[in-house]
């Protein structure tokens, strides 16, 4: 499978899990983020995947060769730290599969 087809799938599948799983908004206060849960999960997941263990790892590859399909990315301090408070939602994503 093409990178580009896991990457679709693997985001379609989070976010499908995500609007069952919380079909109320998590956040309810603050600055809406520049990427939607579901994409901060899906890059972290495809990273992974690939062999990327560190958030400046997954970073660096997202901006570099799939910007065109995340145009929102943040720096990466704000990935790792949206990343790191979706720990739950992670969790309960796992459990679900």
């Amino acid at each position: 499978m093409p990178a580009e087809e896991f990457i679709i799938n693997t985001y379609c599948l989070i976010d499908d899990l995500y609007k069952e799983l919380f079909p109320n908004p998590i956040r309810t206060r603050g600055y809406k983020p520049k990427l939607s849960d579901s994409e901060v999960i899906t890059m972290e997941i495809v990273g992974e995947w690939l062999g990327y263990h560190k958030d400046i790892e997954i970073w660096k590859y997202f901006r570099r060769h799939w910007f065109h399909f995340f145009p929102n990315i943040p720096a990466r301090t704000k990935l790792a730290s949206q990343g790191a408070s979706l720990w739950s939602v992670k969790q309960k994503i796992t459990e679900r599969c």
